[in-house]
């Protein structure tokens, strides 16, 4: 089968007639992405059904995706009332899978919502739905909503949770950008405060991010560095971010306020030593950022990827720097191998 490359712009902003042409330069009304697709493509096996084809877990029972559906009453929908986790797999291992199931359910816990599961039982729906999608290598997206309810706020309204897996594919970022690194931007929204909202609560209410992204978007870019309250570094819309300064290995610590990544805690623990390097949880503010030799953001999606320019700051030599290139092929190298499933 032939694989298809295709690149094309969608207006996110501006006026609805607004004529672009694939080539034009990425402006404040529109953003590219790129798709590909092939059967042969790394991120499904060749007998794994196309997305069309997907099998979706809801509460109990696998569905297509045609018919994959949820009530418009369900407070998930209505509120952003829920947790999820989004996990990777890799050549047949689900990546760190028993430490997103605890982030699950402690996060379920924080907001009081009972699965009425146990970590074991989502553990085995988990995996019947990846085995029902035949992947060898992709994207899960498990979901824990509060359920079907009544209109107002009450979370107690709605008896019976709602239970959703979803096994399908996944490309964050273009290829060439792991080898010539990430433009970013500083957001002008900041993170919202700990006291108000528990960053380890990984909620289905994502629009703090969501609306840090839109100004990487409204700019062609398609990540932004989001400050705390106070002015300090916590993370990306999506990603968690390391600076490397004269070979020392740095990361925000946990107190700036945002949600300790699982792939953030393996690159500390397994890739940095694995790299002869250890990494320094500590305070960082911007003038740390613009004066790094390197830096590099991780995520469940985006793995592990270097930035080579913040605003109109160019980091360390606009390069993805040696520190950056090594953990990027560690950590490709180690889950390619045999990803933990811890």
């Amino acid at each position: 089968m032939q694989k298809r490359t295709v690149t094309f712009f969608y207006r996110l902003f501006g006026p609805k007639n607004r004529h672009v042409a694939v080539g034009d330069v990425v402006n404040d009304y529109t953003f590219w992405v790129m798709v590909q697709s092939s059967a042969a493509t790394a991120s499904s096996s060749d007998s794994a059904p196309t997305t069309d084809q997907r099998l979706i877990w809801i509460n109990g029972n696998l569905i297509p995706r045609s018919e994959a559906k949820v009530s418009v009453f369900d407070h998930g929908f209505l509120y952003g009332d829920g947790v999820f986790e989004g996990i990777r797999i890799y050549n047949g291992q689900i990546f760190k899978l028993r430490s997103h199931l605890v982030r699950l359910m402690e996060s379920a816990e924080r907001i009081h919502l009972d699965p009425k599961l146990s970590i074991d039982e989502i553990e085995d729906l988990t995996r019947q739905t990846v085995a029902a999608n035949n992947l060898q290598d992709g994207y899960i997206r498990l979901i824990l909503s509060r359920g079907e309810g009544t209109l107002g706020l009450n979370p107690f309204s709605c008896p019976e949770p709602g239970v959703i897996c979803i096994a399908d594919s996944i490309r964050l970022y273009p290829e060439e950008m792991y080898r010539d690194g990430m433009k970013v931007i500083v957001a002008e929204r900041p993170r919202i405060p700990v006291e108000c909202l528990d960053p380890s609560v990984k909620s289905l209410n994502y629009l703090n991010n969501i609306l840090a992204k839109c100004e990487a978007l409204r700019q062609g870019l398609y990540e932004a560095i989001m400050l705390n309250t106070k002015g300090e570094v916590a993370e990306g819309t999506g990603d968690n971010i390391f600076v490397v300064k004269d070979g020392v290995v740095s990361t925000p610590a946990p107190d700036a306020g945002f949600l300790l990544g699982i792939t953030r805690q393996f690159v500390i623990d397994t890739v940095a030593p694995a790299c002869q390097h250890s990494v320094l949880e500590r305070t960082l503010h911007l003038e740390d950022l613009y004066d790094a030799d390197e830096i590099f953001l991780t995520g469940t999606a985006a793995e592990v990827i270097g930035v080579s320019k913040i605003g109109d700051r160019i980091i360390g030599n606009g390069k993805v720097g040696p520190i950056s290139q090594k953990f990027t092929k560690t950590f490709r190298e180690m889950v390619a191998q045999g990803a933990p499933e811890d």
